[in-house]
């Protein structure tokens, strides 16, 4: 049973960290710029510049993986760069909403 549980626990990190590096990677290769997006189309380059190195986009792909899943395993999921604050924060008020909701629903059911 033991090492049942074992093989199990393994196998889940390893799909996870799968997972990461294919959803990281997926997103780096999307078309677009998310400090355009933030700043909109009219900021000047120099700007643009100053806030990709601001959030790390100036740099390769791997040190900002590395970066990404260090913060992971702290607990720090990064920043939203569209509602600009914390991920962990905006999950955790998703949870809050949709807990209630999904109680209600199996009491109903």
């Amino acid at each position: 049973m033991q090492g049942y549980v074992t093989r199990r626990l393994i196998a889940l990190g390893l799909s996870l960290a799968v997972a990461s590096v294919l959803i990281f990677a997926v997103v780096d290769l999307v078309p677009g710029d998310p400090a355009s997006y933030m700043l909109g189309t009219g900021a000047r380059p120099d700007t643009l510049a100053a806030l990709r190195e601001q959030l790390g986009l100036d740099q390769p792909f791997a040190l900002r993986y590395a970066h990404w899943i260090g913060g992971v395993v702290c607990g720090d999921l990064g920043d939203s760069f569209t509602y600009r604050s914390p991920v962990s924060g905006l999950i955790l008020a998703r949870l809050q909403v949709s807990l209630p909701l999904a109680l209600m629903a199996l009491a109903l059911a």
